[in-house]
């Protein structure tokens, strides 16, 4: 094996860069062989397919980057072999270095020579035909190796994509799916070396240390849930869930693909209720809040005190992604503390506007409501609901001194005194009848068992909206919610600093409550 590796060890000074030598890592055992592409930014823009073959990566620089539309023939330069250990680096390497430039992983999961075929006989020959099953990459590929020219040094493969249900003749997005599949982080994070460490796939035991280190002077969390996905194997992928938007169960995979490893902070240690629709939104659907036969393995069961049936939980973001094969179609979150459902974690206020009032006056709402509780020293966040309403969000801090009546009832407070500063704008009361021309200010989601959308769930609505999380910038005249789309909503993510402080900013509720008797007094 050392003799393998042998070029890559002489490309790099393993004193300088943080990739790993391959000399000792404990790589884990797999039924399967795995895959891994890197999207590498060094001197040129480009992405790096390894396959796992005789316990090395075999690798290829994919010049333009892997494509599903079959017409596009990708040009595939074989570098290198590169250790198993490869597959967990995420990270930036020196300028200066061999490959110096930042690499995310982009995508990964397992992968199977086709048919019978031995694949080290295929390479030799200089054709693999194979199978990817990934959280982007999907389907039947195939390698093929190209003459050489006179004179030239290089290996040159060609990297096509077989037709089949996961090609996109004609069109490719593909690459618009720039999030790591491993922390969730954009390509301008990882260079910062800010944010998350990359969940583990290759290396046995707890990995975070070691995946921390490999972040350019990157302070990062040693702890947190697994955020490695792959796309699950769906039964009637192709069944249609949002027949006006035309979107399927493999779209909603491929969408909680792309944002679970950001979702799950939220979920960890918090039960989930389900919206489902098996046969789609138009045919019936059911709220699911205890686990069910047939339901994916890695939903956990939540045994709560005095509750006669469990409850369900996703403590990981692959358990959030599997869920698409179930039709899951919405989530719903406890707002209680993780792994204590007796203690307030967060304070929703649901912002609901009557039909005949403007968004511009549900965002004026949010904005005022943030300050108020800012003035009570707690730290306001919002969202979009996938309906015509806003959510502003107060995370807390846990306290076991603190209970469901006390945060309830501080919510109830602070909407009792917004309307009755504004009796023309707001309104507590539920009644139909009383909220023409309001906005229901809704503290009833401040309670034990009480749910609200999760940030970034889908909702069973036509269009397919999400509940899109929002930084105050965005809350703002202009500011329109059908923007955010089961189709959309990842990409914009990118982009945005959305709650990114969101775990720095938890707050006492106790010192907010002594204020705001302060206030009414």
């Amino acid at each position: 094996m050392s003799e393998r590796l042998s070029a890559y060890r002489a490309k790099r000074d393993f004193d300088r860069t943080p990739e790993p030598d391959g000399a000792g890592g404990s790589v884990k055992a797999a039924e399967h062989l795995r895959f891994v592409v890197h999207k590498h930014d060094a001197r040129r823009l480009h992405y790096d397919l390894r396959l796992e073959l005789g316990g090395v990566f075999h690798s290829w620089a994919v010049t333009r980057g892997p494509s599903l539309d079959p017409a596009e023939k990708r040009l595939a330069v074989e570098v290198e072999e590169h250790p198993l250990e490869y597959g967990d680096f995420e990270g930036t390497i020196p300028k200066g270095e061999y490959g110096g430039g930042t690499v995310m992983i982009w995508d990964r999961g397992y992968w199977a020579p086709e048919g019978n075929t031995n694949p080290v006989k295929a390479l030799k020959n200089g054709e693999l035909k194979f199978v990817l099953a990934g959280s982007k990459l999907a389907g039947s590929w195939v390698l093929v190796r190209l003459k050489p020219r006179e004179g030239e040094k290089r290996t040159n493969w060609l990297l096509i994509k077989h037709r089949d249900r996961w090609a996109t003749p004609g069109r490719d997005t593909i690459l618009d799916k720039a999030r790591s599949v491993a922390s969730g982080r954009a390509m301008s994070t990882i260079a910062k070396g800010e944010g998350r460490a990359p969940a583990p796939f290759m290396i046995e035991g707890m990995p975070f240390g070691a995946a921390a280190k490999w972040h350019s002077g990157s302070s990062v969390s040693l702890s947190g849930p697994s955020r490695s996905v792959v796309l699950p194997r769906l039964t009637n992928p192709d069944r249609v869930l949002w027949p006006e938007a035309g979107l399927t169960k493999h779209d909603l995979a491929e969408y909680l693909c792309e944002v679970a490893p950001w979702m799950v902070d939220h979920f960890v240690g918090r039960p989930c209720s389900f919206v489902r629709a098996p046969d789609g939104i138009d045919k019936e659907t059911f709220f699911q809040r205890h686990p069910m036969r047939g339901q994916p393995a890695s939903v956990s069961s939540v045994t709560i005190d005095d509750e006669r049936e469990p409850y369900m939980s996703l403590d990981e973001a692959q358990a959030i992604v599997d869920v698409a094969q179930i039709s899951v179609v919405e989530f719903h979150l406890w707002n209680c503390a993780p792994s204590d459902p007796d203690v307030p974690g967060r304070l929703v206020f649901d912002l609901d506007p009557a039909p005949d009032i403007e968004f511009g006056g549900v965002i004026d709402a949010a904005r005022h409501l943030r300050d108020r509780l800012q003035d009570l020293g707690l730290v306001a966040f919002c969202m979009t609901t996938g309906g015509k309403g806003l959510h502003v969000v107060a995370p807390l801090e846990p306290d076991k001194e603190m209970n469901w009546e006390q945060a309830k009832l501080f919510a109830q407070t602070v909407s009792a005194q917004m309307s009755e500063d504004n009796p023309n704008r707001f309104v507590i009361n539920m009644s139909k009848r009383v909220r023409k021309g309001r906005i229901f200010l809704d503290y009833l989601r401040n309670d034990f068992a009480a749910t609200a959308v999760a940030p970034l769930s889908p909702r069973a609505r036509p269009e397919a909206f999400v509940a899109m999380p929002l930084t105050w910038g965005q809350v703002r005249k202009g500011l329109d919610p059908s923007r955010f789309t089961l189709e959309t909503a990842a990409k914009l993510l990118e982009k945005s600093k959305a709650w990114h402080d969101y775990a720095k900013s938890t707050r006492s509720l106790k010192p907010a409550i002594a204020r705001l008797l302060d206030v009414g007094r």
